[in-house]
């Protein structure tokens, strides 16, 4: 049985666009940029990255912090129901689409993990030598490849659905 709902696959498309251009919006301006600070496994690296960026950056990193772990949220629900209803897979409940709709949940859980490591660290001394920062860049680096899994997933389902339609033909 075919579950297919493309309002629900669009709704949640459009809300997980705008909340990721906020986030970018928010955090658009740092130098190095914010990918640099959280892949960052070595401490003296990651406090390099913060000093670059300043009070002002800093401020804007904090700031941006409440909206991120609403935005986890927000991009967990999008991915589950991307690829249970947006009807990329023959059957939503195949292993391929299950696999897949848990793919960015579970990125979710890591990211909330790097959240509240950067929480962590940001709450303590500046500077400070830490376990704390490897393990954010672990999972800061386990989310993000768990997206552009996803991504590739995703991209090559609708590249296929595309062909088979014959929207892709001359």
């Amino acid at each position: 049985m075919t579950r297919t709902s493309l309002p629900a696959a669009a709704i949640a498309t459009l809300v997980y666009v705008v909340s990721q251009a906020h986030i970018g919006g928010l955090l658009y301006q740092l130098r190095p940029n914010i990918f640099v600070l959280q892949l960052s496994f070595q401490s003296d690296r990651y406090w390099a990255v913060l000093g670059q960026w300043g009070e002002a950056g800093l401020r804007s990193y904090q700031a941006h912090l409440p909206w991120d772990f609403a935005h986890l949220f927000i991009y967990a629900a999008f991915g589950y129901v991307l690829a249970t209803r947006a009807g990329l897979f023959g059957d939503p409940d195949s292993p391929a689409a299950r696999r897949t709709a848990w793919m960015l949940p579970l990125a979710a859980v890591f990211d909330l993990a790097e959240n509240l490591f950067q929480v962590h660290l940001l709450g303590g001394p500046f500077g400070a030598e830490s376990l704390t920062i490897p393990l954010s860049a672990c999972c800061s680096a386990v989310k993000w490849s768990l997206a552009a899994g996803f991504a590739l997933i995703i991209a090559w389902r609708v590249l296929r659905k595309s062909a088979r339609i014959g929207l892709l033909s001359q």
